[in-house]
């Protein structure tokens, strides 16, 4: 399961954030905030409405920190625990 969710998160980022980027060429442990996600408020809300709508989680706005945005993994781990 945690594969697949890794998968669904890559395919997010790079719709709503990363969209010069394949979803194969992203590391699960590679620093997002290095590549861009986190740093613009608007593509970070839009990452957030994708991710609640695809997991079917609410994610509070307090919650949303460079810690849980560093990586796929920790955004997977995130959720995982929202679920």
């Amino acid at each position: 399961m945690s594969e697949e969710t890794k998968e669904r998160i890559k395919r997010l980022l790079v719709q709503n954030v990363l969209k010069n980027m394949d979803a194969a060429d992203l590391d699960n442990d590679a620093s997002l905030i290095d590549l861009g996600v986190g740093l613009d408020s608007v593509a970070t809300l839009e990452l957030v409405v994708a991710l609640e709508e695809e997991f079917q989680v609410s994610i509070d706005e307090g919650e949303i920190t460079s810690e849980v945005l560093e990586s796929v993994n920790t955004i997977q781990a995130y959720i995982a625990a929202k679920s």
